[in-house]
């Protein structure tokens, strides 16, 4: 009796040569490579690079000057906007701090700009939104060159991580809901 030998192992095999081999190997390329593009667009919602006027974020406040300063926004002397996902701001947001939905979805941006124009005079006013951190925020690009344009004296809150680990971690007071 004759016996033959069993196919080797699946790693020990050679790799596939001639038409069909190349054809697998150009389709996972071309998977590979929508798939960057798409993660790419995902990540840009704007469809290219940000103005000059929507590239600068500021005037950034520090979290600890926000935190100080709890009281003025009980008492309205000091307005908090939140221009993020619904879903982050009901686990958690700065207490008084008011939902404006996100900044990027369409009516976000004139969303801000009418909340900024609607504020009583002397009223200074503080926007977040803490998905991710503040320098790559799709957010609060937009939302800086509303302050900015704004003639309040209006701030980013600076988060460089996100709101969780700069705000809530950190133990300041959180309102949820």
């Amino acid at each position: 009796m004759v016996s033959t030998p069993a196919d080797p192992p699946a790693d020990r095999r050679e790799p596939r040569t001639g038409l069909a081999g190349s054809h697998v190997l150009m389709k996972r390329r071309a998977f590979l490579l929508g798939s960057l593009g798409i993660a790419a667009l995902a990540c840009d919602r704007n469809g290219g690079a940000p103005s000059a006027s929507e590239d600068a974020i500021g005037p950034l406040l520090a979290t600890s000057a926000l935190a100080s300063r709890l009281e003025d926004v009980k008492s309205g002397k000091l307005a908090v906007f939140y221009i993020g996902p619904e879903a982050l701001f009901a686990r958690g947001h700065i207490p008084g701090a008011k939902n404006l939905g996100e900044i990027s979805s369409p009516g976000g941006r004139e969303a801000l700009r009418k909340a900024l124009d609607a504020l009583p005079e002397g009223t200074e006013a503080v926007v977040y939104c803490g998905c991710c951190p503040v320098r790559s925020c799709p957010n609060v690009r937009p939302a800086s060159a509303e302050v900015r344009a704004s003639k309040r004296k209006a701030y980013v809150l600076d988060l460089p991580t996100r709101f969780a680990t700069d705000w809530a971690d950190k133990g300041l007071a959180v309102e949820k809901g």
